[in-house]
This record gives structure tokens, C-alpha cells and sequence, in this order.
């Protein structure tokens, strides 16, 4: 107590207590061995590991929601972890994944935790256990592919095209057969519309606001989008449309249209049923039909000087102006590569044999073009002896030429026609041809020829019809026969002024609006004209 005799320490030791299996030091005695004297604690039963694939359907479910919020998962740890081992504490494990996936549930937390738990290992130290660099990197895989610099010629995805397919079920749907019956109808209507079902829904998935409500690049909609975007809406009823949204219906409760499109291409797959190509399909197609028509004719020299003729003449072409950028000397020559360039600014279409007719025509054998002789041959009139109009090319001469004496007659009477409609109604003919031929080629279906006719309300009848298709159709061109507008135009045209049938060019000048000479004003000086007083007088006498 306070104020007693004080005691030395010595003496308030505890004594030696003495065992039957030896003698030990109380508390307070000097340290001995402990591996003498006491026992080892027994290792602690390890948890077992959860299976990969359960483990596998809770990071599909966490990594859907960490890309859809665009989440760094590794950054949650990095609080917990500021030696940055790479471990941390289950308490701590638990606490980040609840901030990761509000929504994760406690046994798919506890899997996510005996998994990735490694207290065997030799660097792990308790209570550190819980190994979040790799779940932070199994979470990452929806984003990139790890370890790329090693593989410089990997092909790596999209992010977001893991969750495409990874952990797809299908949900359970009452009547099977019903919903293979839809399945059919879809994959018969997109085939016959040439229309592909992932193309409806692929704006709603690369919107900006797409991450707010479903997973973006993940061909993943709501219900609310599947139904909007659905193409084929009206052939179905609202009970058929609830099979389909449960059939593919997520477990976030979106819509998977990729597995949509993926079964209605296998049911297409066995179906005989042949898509229609698309507009660009065709385009493609008719360029090679095209191509091939052109590579496989053999054009003559008359027939394509005729052509490059007409195209000149009628679009009034500088063809020197455009030779001369390519020859700064002024030599007179180019090369066949220039004659391309040439032709190319100038929008003439050409193929390649007609391009080597004309290096062989106008070239010295050795590469080098004379545009000089060729633009002579081009713009060079013709000579008032050939009884070929001019402008009109020598296969529809030729078949003039074959006509009959009573042919002849009716084309030439019928052409006087035209010429004398288009005349009085001031129409431009050429132009509503050309309306239909943007590629300046000269030649129409027949049925755009038809279309122009009515179009001017000029009515054929079936044996006018004939007689022009038969002299002015060209069925070399294509599998269907084609009409050379340019040759019948310019033919109605001189039809009207070498004056058959009353279509003589009137001399004196006239009025554009009434078609008849003015009487007050002349055209030539644009001043009044005067007076003639004699006419003046003899209509006073006559009253």
C-alpha cells in the first residue's frame, strides 16, 4: 500500500513451477525455445473454389453493368491497397464489389470471394488474401485483350462484342411449335424484302444516350426499341410479339436481336427462297454487265469516230485546250496514258479497246498519241457527196439504205410528223431524252423512248412504233434492245428543215409567242417600223 517498506523486484517473481514432463519458466522467467514447448497450430481447411462456369455468369453479369457505366475497376482498390501488392482483405473485397454492382447479390459475392481467394500461396499474407488484381483483369476483358504487345498480329473485337455471346440463354416459351412458325414467317419476309434484321435495331445501340438504358455495340435493345424498330410489325399479333421479347429477353431485361438474326439466318440457310439484291447489289452487278458488254464488243473505226463525233458535237467539247495542258511544247503529241486522262476530265465513257483502237488509228507504234490528227479526224465536217445525214451514224444509214421504197416513205412521213408537233407545242425532244441518258451515250431503253413519246403527247401507233424501233433500235449494246435517240433526233430534225410536208423555214423574221410576224416593232434593229401610208389610205377609201 501507500507508504509501505518497499520490496525488491526479485522477490515478487512467480516461483519455478515444476511439470511431470519437465521444468518451465513461469511469466516473467527468461525466454526459452518455443518449439520445445509448445505445439504448432494446426493449418486452416481452405475453402473449396466454386466451378468456372458459376463464376463465369456472375462476372458476365457484373461486366455487362461495368461497361454499360463505363466503370475502372481497379481503380476501387487502389484505396485499399497502398503498397499496390495487388491483395486485399475480404471485408475490403466485398465492400469494392458492392460498389462495383450495387445490385449483386451475397452468394454471388461469396462465389466472386472463394474464388479468387489464395491463402496457399506463399506471398499471401493474412489478412491480405483476396487476389483483386486478377478479378479487376477478368473484369477488363469486356473492354480490351490483355497482353497484347506480345501478339502484334492479334485481330481483336470490338468492346462490348464479348457480351454478344457470352452466357446467352434462351428463355422458355410454352409452345414450341408456334414460335418455330414465327421464326419461318420472319425468315420468309426478310428474305423476299432483301432485308437483314440487325440493320433495324443497329441505331438504337450507337446512340450517345444507348449506355443509359442497354450495353452500347452489345446488340442489345429494350422491349420498348424491339417493338418500334421491328420491321414486320403489322404481320404479327401482340401475342406474337410476347413470345418473341420472352424468347430472347436478357436477364437485365433487354432484348438480344443479335440471337434474333442468328436463328432466322439458320432457318434461311435451309430455305429455298432466294434473296433480291440490293440497290447496290444490282448497280454493281449492271457496272460488270456492263463492262463485260463493253470489253467483249469489237468496235469499228467508223462507228467510233461516229460516237466520239456525236458526243463532241452535242456537249460543243474544246478538245485542244485539254490535249495542250499535257503537251507544253505544243509538239502536237501525247501519250496513251494522257488520251485516258483526257477523256476522263472530258466525261467521255470509253472502254479499253476502243482506247487501243485509237492509240493504233492515231499512234506511231511507239506509245505516243497524235492528238492533232485526231482532233482533225473528230471536227473535220463531212463532205456533201456521202448520202449519210450529218450526225447520224453509219449503222442507221445502212438501215435506211435496206428499207423498202414504201418504208422509206412512211419514216420519212412520220418523221415529218414529229417534226411539224414538236415545232408547233416550241418542245425540246433531245432534252426529255437526255433526261433518261446521264452517261450522254446516245441511246434509251425502249421503254424510256415510249415514256419520252407520251411524255411529248405525240401517240404512235403500233406499226409506227415498229418501223422506228427496227431502224433506229441497237440490239449490239445489250441483251435488250436499246434506241439511238441522237440519230432519230437529229433525222426529225433536218426532216423539218428541208421543208417536207409544208415545214419549210419561213424567211422573214416572226414572233416566238404568237409564231407570226410583228407588226409594229422589227426584230432586226429592235425599232418601230414605219408606217405605210398607202395601206392607210386604201382602208379609209374601203370604209
Amino acid at each position: 500500500a501507500w507508504g509501505a517498506v518497499c520490496v525488491p523486484m526479485a522477490m515478487t517473481l512467480r516461483p519455478v513451477v515444476k511439470y511431470a514432463g519437465g521444468p518451465k519458466e513461469a511469466w516473467g522467467s527468461p525466454h526459452l525455445p518455443a518449439s520445445r514447448y509448445t505445439t504448432p497450430m494446426p493449418p486452416p481447411t481452405p475453402t473449396p473454389k466454386p466451378s468456372g462456369e458459376a463464376v463465369g455468369l456472375v462476372l458476365e453479369k457484373m461486366q455487362d453493368y461495368i461497361f454499360r457505366h463505363r466503370i475502372r475497376v481497379k481503380d476501387v482498390f487502389e484505396d485499399y491497397d497502398p503498397l499496390r501488392c495487388g491483395r486485399c482483405t475480404t471485408e475490403q473485397f466485398l465492400r469494392a464489389v458492392s460498389q462495383l454492382v450495387p445490385a449483386l447479390s451475397e452468394p454471388e459475392a461469396a462465389e466472386l470471394l472463394a474464388y479468387f481467394t489464395e491463402e496457399s500461396l506463399p506471398l499471401a499474407q493474412r489478412p491480405q488474401v483476396v487476389n483483386y488484381l486478377d478479378f479487376a483483369r477478368a473484369l477488363d476483358e469486356v473492354f480490351t485483350t490483355a497482353g497484347l504487345e506480345n501478339k502484334p498480329t492479334m485481330v481483336v473485337d470490338k468492346p462490348g462484342a464479348r457480351l454478344q455471346t457470352l452466357g446467352f440463354r434462351h428463355g422458355a416459351v410454352e409452345d414450341e411449335r408456334r414460335l418455330d412458325h414465327i421464326l419461318q414467317r420472319i425468315a420468309l419476309l426478310a428474305n423476299t424484302r432483301g432485308l437483314v434484321l440487325t440493320t433495324c435495331w443497329q441505331d438504337c445501340e450507337r446512340s450517345n444516350a444507348t449506355s443509359i438504358v442497354c450495353p452500347r455495340f452489345s446488340s442489345k435493345v429494350t422491349i420498348a426499341q424491339f417493338k418500334q424498330h421491328f420491321p414486320f410489325t403489322q404481320h404479327f399479333s401482340e401475342a406474337d410479339m410476347k413470345m418473341l421479347i420472352k424468347r430472347y429477353r436478357t436477364d437485365d431485361g433487354t432484348i438480344s436481336f443479335q440471337e434474333l438474326d442468328k436463328d432466322v439466318s439458320e432457318i434461311d440457310s435451309g430455305a429455298s427462297v432466294q434473296r433480291p439484291d440490293s440497290s447496290r447489289a444490282r448497280a454493281d452487278k449492271l457496272s460488270q454487265l456492263t463492262a463485260s458488254i463493253k470489253n467483249s464488243a469489237q468496235p469499228s473505226t467508223e462507228d467510233l469516230l461516229d460516237k466520239l463525233q456525236r458526243i463532241v458535237s452535242e456537249r460543243r467539247l474544246q478538245l485542244s485546250g485539254n490535249f495542250q495542258d499535257f503537251d507544253r511544247f505544243r509538239r502536237g503529241v501525247c501519250s496513251s496514258s494522257q488520251l485516258n486522262a483526257v477523256f476522263t476530265i472530258l466525261r467521255i465513257e470509253i472502254s479499253s479497246q476502243e482506247l487501243d483502237k485509237l492509240a493504233s488509228l492515231f499512234g506511231d507504234g511507239q506509245g505516243v498519241f497524235l492528238y492533232r490528227d485526231f482532233i482533225h479526224a473528230i471536227t473535220q465536217p463531212q463532205s456533201p457527196e456521202s448520202p449519210t445525214p450529218s450526225g447520224i451514224s453509219s449503222m442507221t444509214s445502212s438501215k435506211r439504205q435496206h428499207h423498202t421504197l414504201q418504208a422509206e416513205a412512211k419514216l420519212q412521213e412520220l418523221e415529218v410528223q414529229i417534226a411539224k408537233h414538236v415545232r408547233l407545242m416550241k418542245l425540246h425532244m433531245k432534252s426529255a431524252f437526255q433526261d433518261f441518258d446521264r452517261m450522254r451515250s446516245g441511246r434509251v431503253s425502249t421503254s424510256q423512248f415510249f415514256r419520252v413519246m407520251n411524255m411529248l403527247q405525240f401517240k404512235l401507233t403500233d406499226e409506227q412504233a415498229d418501223l422506228l424501233l427496227q431502224t433506229y433500235g441497237d440490239a449490239d449494246m445489250g441483251q435488250s434492245p436499246r434506241f439511238a435517240y441522237f440519230d432519230f433526233c437529229t433525222s426529225v430534225q433536218e426532216a423539218g428543215l428541208n421543208g417536207a410536208g409544208g415545214m419549210q423555214q419561213p424567211e422573214q423574221p416572226y414572233s416566238s409567242r404568237t409564231g407570226q410576224r410583228p407588226k409594229y416593232f422589227n426584230p432586226t434593229t429592235g425599232g418601230v417600223m414605219q408606217l405605210d401610208r398607202t395601206k392607210v389610205l386604201q382602208r379609209v377609201c374601203a370604209r
